[in-house]
């Protein structure tokens, strides 16, 4: 009975709230201006500055053929053995390319890196926007202990805010379930306040920027 006594003072509450609502504590805020100011810099020039800051790891490419020139050198320098694409697109590539990857997510304690595209990324903050509509749906951000991620320079945005509206105009009447913006390799202090990298999700981020998306 006091389960149902304190489940209706709750339901109460929650509709005084519903009609008799709060007015705003905070009249003079301002959610107009932009919360990061634009600079002299390009956006890729921000978007690596921020990245790296995060400790992430940036590398720029002219083209798809240095793309995998690069991603060659990096899988030798990191020793991966078991690389996962999901994408198709981006594993046609590959394949054509000779570089050795598997598509399925289902053995997620023997993969070593996933590489994949992405919405878009954000210049401000040095964010990768990921969502539930690309192929690898809501399991990536969180399963690979190295997370490669692969954009061109036409999905730059400046801020969050863009970030969104293009989404939206992407994804018109229905946003995906999932957006997830990764910001730097996953990091914690919960315990002891002793950091620890990669405790949920990717101990190492790299982003290869290609200025061209010609071929994909």
């Amino acid at each position: 009975m006091q389960e149902s006594t304190t489940r209706e003072k709750v339901l109460k509450k929650i509709r005084k709230a519903l009609i008799h609502k709060t007015g705003n504590p905070f009249p003079q805020a301002d959610f107009d201006s932009k919360l990061y100011q634009r600079t002299d810099e390009s956006r890729e020039v921000a978007f690596a500055g921020k990245l790296m800051e995060a400790g992430g790891h940036f590398v720029f490419c002219e083209d798809r053929f240095e793309f995998a020139e690069q991603l060659t050198t990096l899988g030798a320098e990191k020793k991966w053995k078991n690389i996962v694409c999901p994408d198709s697109k981006l594993g046609a590539f590959l394949k054509e390319c000779e570089y050795p990857f598997v598509k399925d997510l289902n053995d997620l304690k023997k993969t070593d890196a996933v590489i994949t595209f992405c919405e878009c990324l954000v210049a401000g903050t040095g964010s990768i926007l990921l969502s539930s509509r690309q192929a690898h749906g809501r399991r990536l951000p969180g399963i690979a202990n190295a997370l490669i991620v692969l954009a061109f320079a036409g999905q730059l945005t400046e801020d969050i805010r863009e970030a969104l509206q293009l989404m939206k105009s992407r994804h018109p009447g229905r946003l995906p379930s999932m957006l997830t913006f990764v910001t730097g390799p996953s990091k914690t202090a919960d315990i002891d306040l002793i950091p620890i990298t990669g405790a949920h999700g990717p101990a190492e981020l790299f982003v290869f920027l290609i200025d061209d998306s010609a071929g994909f």
